[in-house]
């Protein structure tokens, strides 16, 4: 578990800017992956894995006060960089429903 340092009501003035930031910084990192992949096809993989997801923790750590909680990330990864985000801001909402 997470502990953010901002209320849900900064959360809630803060997450579309944040949404926006995960998708580009996701798309980024997803294209650069692709970029060193010589044997496409050669391995099932998905559009998004647990890796790149991963290094999205700086970026939600600026805006909440804490990192991504690798727990957060769903096994098998993602079809796509906005799916993966909606995943995870969804994750971050329900850390405002335990306290």
């Amino acid at each position: 578990m997470a502990t953010l340092t901002i209320s849900k009501e900064q959360y809630d003035s803060i997450k579309d800017n944040l949404k926006t930031e995960l998708i580009e910084k996701l798309e980024e990192e997803v294209e650069f992956a692709e970029f060193e992949t010589e044997n496409e096809g050669l391995w099932n993989t998905p559009g998004v894995d647990s890796k790149a997801v991963v290094k999205l923790s700086p970026t939600i750590e600026k805006y909440t006060g804490a990192p991504l909680d690798i727990t957060w990330i769903q096994n098998g990864g993602y079809d796509s960089a906005p799916e993966a985000v909606e995943h995870i801001m969804k994750q971050l909402e329900l850390e405002f429903e335990q306290d």
